[in-house]
């Protein structure tokens, strides 16, 4: 990033590649990349211990993406706890759409990043004993319509060519038609920064106002999951152990969760089943990866994919049902579904 010497460009390049390989790998990754990551190493050799004094200080330096980056470690990573006005501020400084007012060569990186870090702080949010506000919530919630338009300028720019100012200004005395402009967003449209904006929209509007009905769909869940799996410390923690197959199975668990969710907004059709496995995936990482390990994270693994695997089931189901094999077009429409909800 900044300096010109051969030592700093190299850097620079390890936290590029560092980044690219978080984004695509799974969980235990994280964590190996926040005990080695040199920012958060750094604050800890200048005094700043607590995961509370890290995040104040990373929020500073939002615009350098090294930090940017560290912040989101250090945020995924769930034995770290942060106090109430911490998460708050987090969460303000990365709904701010100020920084982004210029067009770069990383300006997409960068804006997919700072989405995955703001939406890795909401779920934090989301599992801590906070309540958002109405007019926070709102103000939150307000500054999506404007990052939503950052990704729109900035897929346009960036399919014109940053090297083509002269260009961007003559367009301005030749107006292209509507169906032109979308024909140039769509070659290059980041589709991550697409669906990272539809979930912090329907993870808002499922914390509702100043209500604490979410913390009571998690701790159900919790009880649920607990009881389907016949839960005691250190009973599942060995290797070997099954997942239990009676009427208290993980379908009948997820069912029952299912009946209890209900959205005061209007939220995409896919985020119910995609909030309940966010909240499995929570209780299940805490389980296996805390102080007091209660199940091991192979079997972790096994039981989330026992949801997605019975998520993909219904899906299938659903299509099959409208008679979409008929049609190459709709089977093709409908594997790049399944293809993209097992890369999610």
């Amino acid at each position: 990033m900044e300096g010109s010497s051969s030592q700093s460009g190299s850097f620079s390049s390890n936290i590029i590649s560092e980044i690219h390989d978080s984004v695509f790998s799974y969980k235990t990754a994280s964590h190996e990349n926040f005990f080695n990551n040199s920012i958060l190493l750094k604050l800890e050799e200048d005094g700043f211990t607590t995961p509370d004094e890290k995040a104040k200080e990373l929020i500073k330096e939002l615009t350098d993406i090294k930090y940017l980056y560290a912040l989101k470690l250090l945020f995924e990573n769930l034995q770290n706890e942060f106090s109430p006005r911490i998460l708050r501020d987090t969460l303000v400084a990365l709904a701010d759409p100020t920084p982004f007012d210029f067009y770069a060569k990383q300006s997409v990186t960068i804006l997919e990043l700072h989405l995955r870090t703001w939406v890795t702080v909401l779920e934090r949010i989301c599992f801590s004993p906070i309540v958002l506000s109405k007019e926070l919530r709102d103000n939150v919630y307000n500054s999506l319509s404007k990052f939503a338009e950052i990704h729109r300028k900035t897929t346009q720019v960036i399919e014109i060519g940053l090297d083509n100012n002269f260009r961007s200004k003559f367009n301005q005395f030749n107006k292209q038609s509507n169906d032109q402009d979308d024909q140039i967003i769509t070659k290059k449209r980041n589709y991550n920064i697409d669906f990272l904006l539809i979930h912090l929209r329907d993870t808002l509007h499922s914390l509702r106002d100043d209500e604490t009905w979410f913390q009571e769909i998690i701790r159900r869940t919790k009880e649920l999951l607990k009881a389907a799996l016949n839960i005691t410390p250190g009973v599942l923690s060995a290797t070997g152990v099954d997942l239990p197959n009676d009427n208290c199975s993980i379908l009948s668990m997820l069912t029952q969760i299912r009946k209890s969710l209900s959205f005061k907004y209007p939220v995409a059709s896919y985020y119910v089943d995609w909030r309940i496995m966010l909240m499995i995936q929570h209780n299940l990482f805490t389980w296996s990866e805390g102080t007091e390990t209660i199940i091991s994270k192979k079997f972790c693994e096994l039981v989330l994919m026992e949801h997605l695997w019975s998520f993909l089931e219904r899906e299938w189901i659903d299509v099959t049902n409208k008679s979409i094999l008929d049609s190459q077009t709709k089977f093709d429409e409908v594997s790049n579904k399944v293809t993209k909800a097992l890369k999610n």
